[in-house]
Order: C-alpha cells, then structure tokens, then sequence
C-alpha cells in the first residue's frame, strides 16, 4: 500500500468536491497533479444555505476575502438559529453563536445564572449574550478582537462556483464527464481510475468520492455499508424552495418545528432560502409541500422538489485510496447547519493526515476514528432538540419524546439535569454555552447547580451579572442594523432571483471552423501548427477576459495574471485539438486539459531565474505521458510579441542542471553562475540557440509539442507600456495532456 502519491482525482463538484479541491489546491497544490471530474447533467443538492462559524476557518486557509466572498455567493450573516415551537407549540428560544456571559474555572456562566434567578437577581439567560440580542433586534456588525461570533447564509450553488474559479486559478483541472466505470487494481482493491462515459479514462494515484449520496467509489466500488440512525432522527425527506426577499434579512436561521418535522428560513441578500425537513411516515410528500408553501412569505420562485435521504453515515469514510467526504460519507439532516462543516472537517483532516510517501493502514484507522468521533457528537445535540421536548400533540413528537437514545446523549442529559454542568469531550464542535442553551431552551431545568456559585452575597451577585448585562447592552446600541451594515460594507451587485446562477459555461462554438492553418517547420525539424482567424468572435473572448477576475498564483513562474478559460470555450478547444492536431502532437488516450487566460505584466527587471529562460511544458508528467500546448493571440499590437523556439546548446545532464538551478537558486547566485542577467529571454546564448519564431497576430493561435523549449517573444525595454496598460499581451494558453502512444 505505500505507492507514492503523485495525481489526486476528486469525484464529483458541487460543494463538497469545490470545497476538497480548493483546500487541497491551496495547501498541497505544488506537489500534486490534482483533477475534478463531474458532469453538468448531474444536479447537486445545493440547499445547504446555512452556515456555523467555523467556516471562517476553511476560509482563513485559503486567504479568501470576506467581502469578495459575500459579494459573490450573494451572502448575509448569521449570529444564530431561532427554534420556535420545539419545547412546546408557541414557545421559542435561541441558540446563538458565541459566549453567554462569563464562566468561572469551577463552573459555567449557566451556575451563577440559576443562582441569581433563584434570587430573584438575574434577568433572562440571553440577556447576557450579545450575538442572541443583536440577532433579535436585527443588528450586525464585525467588531474588533474577534468581538462577536457569526456565520453566513449564502447561495450553495453560487458558493461552488466560487471555489471552482479559486480552484482552477490554484492550478486545478475540471473534467466534464459522467462516470461510468470505477477501475479498480485486482490484488489490491484500490481504485485505479474512472473511465467517463466518453471513453476517457481518468487515472489516479488517491481519490476523493464527492459523488453524494450515490457514493459511487466508497459505497458502490469499494463497498463500505452504511450505517443508518433513522431509529434516532426520523426525518427522511425534505423539500426546498426559494422565495422573493420581503422586508430586510434577519441576522439568523429560523426553524420552525411542525407537527411532522420542521421549517427551515434563510434570508440571503437577493432571496430567501425556504424548506421542510419531515418524516415520510407521518405526512406525505404532497402534504408537506402544501404546508411549506403556506408557510412562506414573498413569490416562489421555483416549484419545490423532494430531497430523500437516509440519516446516518458509512461503516469508514477512508478505504483503500479512497476517502470519502460530503453526502458519499453520511448524512445528518440539516438542523443544526453541520454540513458544510463535516465537509471542511473532512478536508481538514484528509490534509493533516494526507499519506506522506503512500496510504498506510494506522491513517486510514485515525481518520476513520476522528471522523466517527465527531459525526456522532454532532448526531447526538441533533437527537437532543427532538427527544428533550414537551410536545405531545402528533405522534411525530410522542415518538421522538418516547424513543431511546444513545447512551453518550443519555449521560450528558441526565448529569445537566441534575447538575447543571456539561463536560465537553476533546474535539467536540459544540462548546458547553450552545449545549446548555439548547438543553434549557428544550425545557430541561437542573435540579441544582454549583456551590460555588453562594459564595457570592447579593450585592456581589447583582454586580457581577448587571455588568455582564451592561456590557452587552452599550455594545448593542453602537451596532446598526443587518441591512445597513450589508449596504455599507458588502452589497452585492442586484441579480433576478428569478433566474438560476449564472453557469461558468459560455455557449459554445467560438472556433472559426473555416480557419486557415499553416505548418513551420524549426530548424531542428519540428512542427509547430498556424492557425490564422481562429476564434469566430475574438471581440467576445477579449470581453470574457475583461470581465473576469486575473489574479496572480503565487509561486507560478508566469509573469502576470490569469484567469481560467471557461469550460464550453476549454471543451470546444480540447475537441479542436484532438480532431486537428491530436495524431501529430498529442499522443494517445487524452487524460485533460488546462486552460487560461494570461497577461504578461511582469517588469522584466524583476524576473526570477525561471523566468529569465526558456522553459518546457511537460513538468509533473509520468513517464508514460506526454503534453501539447497552445497560444491564441488576443491583442492587436504585434510589437507585443509572439513566441520563440529554443534548443538546448549543452548535454541533457547540463540542460537539468540549469533548470533545477533556476527552480532553486536565487537571483543573484543564479547569474554568478550562469551569467544570464534579469530579462526576458528572446535571443540565442551560449546555453540555448534560437530555432524558430512564429511573430504575433490579431487572432492567430499555435499549437505545438509541450516538449520544445519556448518562451514568449516579449521586448519588454521597447514597449512596456504596451504590456501594462488596459489587457495588454493577452492569450489564451492551453495545455493538452495524453498517453504516449
């Protein structure tokens, strides 16, 4: 089992997939050839709209900007999760996020709360809590210190297609494809590779099933069963829908308990977020999407569609080279907005324990005990909200009060009952404030608490929870209000909620099919292909580029930004190729394409060694694989340069040295050694001689042998404006990766 990991592929998108191939990207991008397979046509679920606040976590991995964020995935905040009728119809309470008053080393704030109701001395248990009163009275704000806790409410598809375009930036590539075949090794049962029902099969050395519920390489391949708790959470089915915004967006998630399930409400900035979670034996499907509708306020936007589900999670989320991550791992229903959390904890995880020179068995049991270790903690504070309950007036509720629960939840109600106290276990997600606010709220009332707590005379008692008090009132009054924090700080640009996020996917058909091609041969004999008037509409692709977002990748040797080619423009492309250049340039089986827009924008003064020679293509590439590439010229001043074929003018062993010399040394001993001052490389040297130019032309591509030394022909000392102002030197660079064949 100790192969060395080298190519990681990511089965399925959608969020779990976007959210793995963005970390991985980011933390463990340079040593691994990482790719994402999923296919248009398969629907993702794409209703986890809500949030807990360790997402900011994941996002502080990936350097994300917070307003960039929110202004992309049409976000607002949330400091918190109304549950209204749990304990009883027509009683509420809150579950907020953060800390509620102060705690002693001897006991929770909760101690010296009863302690001072018991009094007559304390005012309601929220009133200590500033994320539960600012989310009451509407009002938001980020305050220095990490001074109060919050979440988002976002748009799960728009948040996927976010990490999409982080990740394809970081270096990630996307294959369109239904899977229709899990390869796997006959001695050892580890996946090898999945073979796309167009025929391409897609290697790998490690795979990550986001697949979903079809969990199609743990469960259906590798044959891990699944474990269902429906005995302890007995919803099974929910509907979604979304609804026109009216009024502004509370700061918080409303759940509203029914007499079959619950009801879920999510405001976001441009629609509010609406569902049911509810058990199918006690109501029907039609039942329940007309109690959801009539329970909704503003325009539905869209009829409301069934999710079934199964609560519960597999036997092990790593097998083999497998790991699974998202819904393909288990399922807890969406109460306490844990999802997206299990995903990035997934993640996390599979990160901190990523296989150093092979999968070894004694990770493959850590993460499978981590994982279970944390799914049945979050299991049991869902069981918690249905079991604590007063309700009695459905079955529904009689059964859920009535049922047995596991003995770990068992512990931790009784001992709060007759205590007060709640002891956290190492690694849980929820703290003890969000226990004992959920375990009061639900209508459990401990028969005592801590003596410590009568150490205090009144006038001490009094003191110290009318500051607690205090404090949060005056830092509540400076707050404005959600909306008008959203205005100020991150208003995202208005869309109609009426239609769907935008696809990454402009129409296809962008390639003029009757373009003229040319052949030039260089001096060494190769072959590099011409193809004048290329794109039918190169207006249309200047305007793509001008309306995306170029970033920078740190630590790519490119000298500007980029941003990644659309996927109908990247497949039509990849297709041209095969069928035009595939037999003479490509090799055999294709196994993907990266595609970019590009800007040269680097001062040629400023150029590291990599970035002072010519340069190849096929690094990271096994020994049985080869690459093509391809330029495409978008800019119509010709001065700005095209591109120039070298050959080396040493051994290869020399040829090695100098480029592993210019990955590792630093500018300045890099040219004592070699005498190659900072520049763009555009001539002949004593280590590299020139063997042919293609000159730059408005619209002209060429594509070539990924193996041939090649740099762009840039004249930076002449024309450095030209490369710096508006779009400058943009192309189109896309690389053709196959089997030798």
């Amino acid at each position: 089992m100790n192969k060395p990991i080298r190519r990681i592929v990511i089965a399925g998108g959608g969020t779990a997939g976007w959210m793995v191939a963005a970390g991985l990207a980011k933390c463990l991008g340079r040593q691994y050839d990482i790719r994402l397979v999923e296919s248009e046509e398969i629907g993702t679920v794409g209703v986890g709209e809500a949030t807990i606040p360790t997402l900011h976590f994941m996002h502080e991995i990936l350097d994300l900007d917070e307003k960039e964020f929110i202004q992309a995935t049409q976000a607002t905040f949330k400091l918190g999760i109304s549950f209204e009728n749990w304990r009883n119809v027509g009683e509420h309470y809150f579950h907020s996020f953060g800390r509620t008053g102060r705690s002693h080393w001897t006991a929770g704030f909760q101690h010296f709360w009863l302690e001072g109701r018991k009094r007559g001395l304390a005012g309601d248990y929220g009133d200590y809590c500033l994320e539960l009163r600012a989310a009451l009275d509407n009002r938001f704000a980020l305050l220095p210190d990490n001074g109060i806790n919050y979440a988002y409410h976002f748009d799960a598809t728009r948040y996927g297609q976010y990490l999409r375009r982080f990740s394809e930036q970081l270096g990630v590539q996307r294959l369109e494809g239904k899977i229709a075949r899990v390869h796997t090794d006959a001695d050892s049962g580890d996946i090898t590779g999945l073979q796309l029902d167009g025929g391409a099969l897609i290697e790998g050395d490690f795979f990550v099933d986001c697949t979903g519920m079809r969990a199609l390489l743990i469960g259906d391949t590798l044959g891990v069963r699944y474990e269902s708790w429906s005995h302890w959470l007995p919803c099974d089915s929910a509907l979604a829908v979304q609804t026109t915004s009216v009024g502004e967006p509370v700061p918080y998630t409303r759940s509203i308990a029914h007499p079959w399930g619950w009801q879920w409400r999510i405001p976001l900035q441009h629609r509010v977020g609406n569902g049911v979670v509810f058990s199918s034996q006690h109501i029907g499907d039609d039942e329940a999407k007309a109690a959801l509708l009539a329970n909704v306020q503003g325009e539905v936007l869209r009829p409301p569609r069934v999710i079934r589900f199964t609560p519960g999670q597999r036997e092990a989320v790593w097998k083999n080279n497998c790991v699974a991550i998202g819904l393909s791992s288990g399922f807890l229903e969406p109460l306490e907005s844990t999802s997206i959390h299990l995903i990035q904890k997934g993640l996390t995880r599979l990160v901190e324990l990523f296989p150093t020179d092979g999968v070894v068995q004694s990770d493959i049991d850590e993460y499978n005990r981590q994982a279970r270790d944390a799914i049945e903690h979050i299991r049991d504070f869902i069981i918690l909200h249905y079991h604590v309950t007063n309700r009695t007036d459905s079955d529904f509720w009689r059964q859920c009060r009535d049922m047995d629960v596991p003995a770990s939840l068992q512990h931790r109600i009784r001992h709060f009952r007759d205590t007060a106290r709640f002891t956290p276990a190492a690694g849980d997600l929820f703290a003890e404030n969000s226990w004992v606010q959920v375990m009061m709220g639900q209508g459990i009332r401990p028969a005592s608490h801590h003596p410590i707590t009568r150490q205090m005379d009144d006038r001490s008692l009094a003191d110290f929870l009318g500051d607690i008090r205090k404090e949060v009132a005056r830092t509540l009054m400076k707050l404005p209000r959600h909306q008008q924090f959203i205005d100020q700080f991150c208003p995202a640009p208005p869309v109609d909620p009426r239609a769907p996020a935008p696809a990454l996917r402009p129409t296809p058909g962008f390639i003029n099919r009757d373009a003229r091609v040319a052949s030039l041969r260089l001096d060494d004999g190769s072959l590099v292909h011409v193809v004048d008037d290329f794109a039918q509409d190169p207006d249309a692709l200047v305007a793509l580029a001008a309306a995306g977002q170029f970033q920078r990748i740190a630590g790519h040797p490119y000298p500007g930004p980029q941003q990644p080619l659309p996927d109908a423009i990247a497949a039509e492309l990849d297709g041209f190729f095969r069928e035009r250049f595939g037999a003479v340039l490509g090799g055999g089986l294709p196994l993907g394409l990266h595609a970019r827009f590009s800007r040269v924008v680097q001062d040629a003064a400023t150029l590291d060694p990599r970035q002072r020679i010519c340069h190849r293509d096929d690094s990271g590439l096994d020994a049985g694989e080869r690459v093509a590439a391809s330029v495409h010229y978008l800019f119509k001043d010709e001065q700005l340069g095209g591109t120039v074929f070298f050959r080396p003018l040493m051994s290869a062993a020399d040829t090695q040295q100098l480029l592993r010399d210019a990955a590792t040394l630093d500018a300045s001993a890099f040219g004592d050694k070699y005498g190659i001052p900072p520049g763009y490389m555009t001539d002949s040297n004593r280590y590299f001689e020139v063997i042919g130019r293609v000159p730059a032309k408005w619209n002209r591509a060429v594509f070539y042998d990924g193996c041939l030394f090649h740099s762009g022909d840039i004249r930076w000392a002449a024309g450095q404006a030209g490369y710096q102002s508006g779009l400058g030197r943009l192309t189109v660079n896309a690389f053709f990766k196959s089997r030798k064949s």
